[in-house]
């Protein structure tokens, strides 16, 4: 039993002083930190809000006669350019309907030849031949309105997109004007909503860029384009609906729906702030503690980081402005902070 006791205090004593060689002789380990840079608030509006994702153009689509579905291609997920075909009905009495239409216009016409030919004569009256002329227009017309009929039994495209939604299936039958699939166009649009404190600075941007990135798909930024933004806040919620519109990769399908999260950074004209000086940096940089906040800030040649006061104005979104503590160009930690400690070294995360 005293030889156990030995053998396992010997090997801990070994297990420890191991250790502590490796302490002392290797290098110290990086921790992988997400890194950004503060900006100059009176230079850019940038901040992150969340998204919801929609088609920019979405609609119902239904065939404009009642029939029997005989062909159905509309699986939900289905693209289709456009102009192609989705569906076709029933369309034997379509058919019969047109080949007898164009019987009765071939006789009005037939009559009306006769007519003409007749009052050249002096054989019928003025209002005979323009009886046979009427008849001959309500035939046309007929005939028209029947091919028109044969050609809505195939259901096509409007426009390039994806099925989002069917509402019946092959083999069914359908009642004119009832929906039978929603068709979205493939170019999507960002909606996000934004506070009055980034709409009343939109006169002075000069330029913006902004990207999207799908919660489904994280990594993946989209270049996003400023659509159309709304003129009248919202009763509850007191932001402004705002729209970009972007176009997903080929391999990426984005349906309505889906959310995202839209990153804006908006270069102001000269002169035009939003604070009176101070830096912009990321809301998640932000860190409290003993009611102290305060950001870690890496030193650029020994990539070790230092705790930094800073004092915040008052903001919305996941950017901030710091209005005392931080410089323009410097580099502090924006996630991953929290298990950190003064002089620990670090190294930049790359996706």
């Amino acid at each position: 039993m005293r030889g156990s006791s030995l053998f396992l205090g010997a090997a801990c004593a070994c297990l420890i002083g191991c250790a502590q060689e490796s302490a002392e002789t290797g290098a110290p380990e990086a921790k992988t930190v997400k890194v950004a840079t503060a900006q100059a608030a009176e230079a850019s509006l940038q901040n992150t809000y969340p998204a919801s994702v929609r088609s920019v153009r979405s609609t119902d689509l239904a065939f404009q006669v009642s029939g029997r579905i005989v062909a159905w291609r509309a699986l939900e997920g289905t693209r289709f350019r456009k102009g192609d075909v989705i569906a076709r009905l029933d369309d034997r009495s379509f058919r019969n309907a047109v080949t007898q239409a164009e019987a009765e216009f071939r006789n009005a016409q037939s009559e009306f030849e006769r007519a003409e030919r007749l009052i050249e004569g002096d054989a019928i009256s003025q209002s005979v031949l323009e009886s046979r002329l009427a008849q001959r227009e309500v035939a046309a017309a007929a005939l028209d309105s029947a091919r028109k009929d044969l050609s809505d039994t195939i259901l096509r495209a409007p426009f390039s997109g994806v099925v989002g939604k069917t509402y019946v299936e092959e083999f069914q039958t359908v009642q004119a004007q009832g929906p039978v699939l929603t068709l979205q166009s493939q170019q999507v649009e960002a909606v996000i909503n934004v506070p009055g404190s980034f709409v009343v600075n939109v006169p002075q941007v000069r330029q913006m860029e902004a990207f999207v990135e799908l919660d489904a798909a994280p990594g993946q930024e989209m270049p996003a384009v400023f659509r159309e933004a709304a003129g009248q806040a919202d009763g509850s919620t007191q932001t402004f609906e705002a729209k970009f519109t972007f176009s997903p990769p080929a391999g990426l399908l984005v349906l309505n729906g889906m959310t995202a999260r839209l990153t804006a950074n908006a270069q102001l004209a000269g002169g035009a702030s939003r604070t009176e000086g101070g830096v912009s940096i990321p809301l998640s940089a932000v860190l409290q503690e003993g009611g102290q906040t305060f950001v870690w800030v890496i030193k650029p040649v020994e990539k070790t980081v230092s705790q930094r006061a800073v004092t915040l104005a008052p903001s919305a979104g996941l950017s901030v402005v710091a209005k005392t503590g931080l410089e323009p160009g410097e580099r502090i930690v924006a996630s991953g902070g929290a298990y950190l400690v003064e002089g620990d070294l670090v190294r930049e995360w790359q996706r």
